[in-house]
């Protein structure tokens, strides 16, 4: 008898114990797929220091408020961003990878059909913090006021440029403007290529507002044409590019675009763009943004496929000016 209440008593116990595991089975499944898993990667596509590099880490900071894990940057530069922008895209489509994109500056190859490992066509978009427009410049002293002065020179009109993105800028607008140009380009920033301008390397450069607004405190540059449809209170008498004729350059600007690998869950992509869009909203960054004067101009997903759409067309028309540069 006794036998028979053990054997009766353990088969109660396992049966319990069974019951007890299947309920617990999909939690523990669903535990196990909730997201975030661990720490999140975010792929900056430039070195330490750079543009790229600083709105990244100010973002990753303020993500990590909302998330719970740390947000790691993780700088992989080379190839004007591509290199950057490929590792971004080909990472498991998980939610714990994602990166911020040098726009337009991956968009050019894919244009001028160059092999590269990504679509820009299909990265997931999350949205964007900043749209840096550029303006074009000359010297204080110049005798250049306006891009019509510029086309009454009668001769070929040398420029700096820095950058894949700046250098595209310089060349859409002598197309569009129908200017003569010769650029020179090896400078190792913006700032170099503006301090070329003022020392007589060029008579022009076409720089980022931010980056010209913040090396003429000293009034060594002259605005002569605004490729935006924006206020910038630094070139107040600068005329606007549709004021001029070429509403279109407006288009063209460098985003500071943040996306997630195809493929990513709906589930885990609709968490992650909250927390990216709290991110984007809180205190620190938008007082990091008010105390450097750095551009804060935050998008939804919606606004930037709406501006990458619109700088594709830009790029499109122009393939073969931007394409000879290479």
């Amino acid at each position: 008898m006794m036998t028979l209440l053990k054997s009766t008593t353990v088969q109660v116990l396992l049966m319990a114990l069974a019951s007890v595991g299947i309920a617990l089975a999909p939690r523990f499944a669903l535990d196990q797929e909730r997201w975030p898993s661990g720490d999140i990667e975010l792929i900056i596509p430039s070195g330490p220091g750079g543009g790229f590099d600083t709105y990244a880490r100010i973002l990753a900071r303020a993500m990590e408020a909302h998330v719970g894990v740390n947000v790691i940057p993780m700088n992989t530069p080379g190839g004007n961003g591509q290199r950057g922008a490929t590792v971004a895209y080909t990472a498991r489509p998980d939610g714990q990878t994602f990166a911020v994109f040098n726009l337009p500056g991956i968009i050019e190859p894919e244009i001028t059909g160059d092999d590269v490992g990504y679509d820009t066509e299909t990265i997931d978009w999350l949205g964007a913090m900043a749209l840096n427009q550029y303006i074009v410049v000359v010297a204080a002293d110049s005798p250049y006021n306006t891009i019509a002065d510029l086309r009454r020179a009668g001769e070929p009109i040398l420029f700096t440029a820095y950058g894949s993105s700046g250098i595209a800028a310089n060349r859409v607008l002598c197309a569009e403007a129908g200017l003569d140009c010769q650029i020179i380009t090896g400078y190792s920033s913006n700032t170099e290529a503006l301090l070329g301008v003022v020392r007589g390397d060029a008579a022009v450069s076409v720089p980022p507002i931010s980056t010209a607004t913040a090396f003429n405190r000293n009034g060594d540059l002259k605005g002569i044409l605004l490729m935006t449809d924006r206020e910038a209170p630094a070139f107040a008498e600068t005329q606007h590019a549709a004021d001029a004729g070429y509403p279109v350059l407006a288009e063209l600007g460098l985003l500071r675009a943040f996306g997630l690998p195809p493929g990513v869950p709906a589930e885990v992509r609709d968490e992650f763009s909250v927390v990216f869009d709290r991110a984007l909203a809180e205190d620190s960054v938008t007082s990091w943004a008010a105390a450097t004067g750095a551009e804060f101009t935050p998008m939804s997903a919606d606004q930037l496929r709406v501006r990458i759409q619109s700088q594709r067309a830009l790029l499109s028309r122009y393939r073969d000016v931007i394409a000879g540069d290479r």
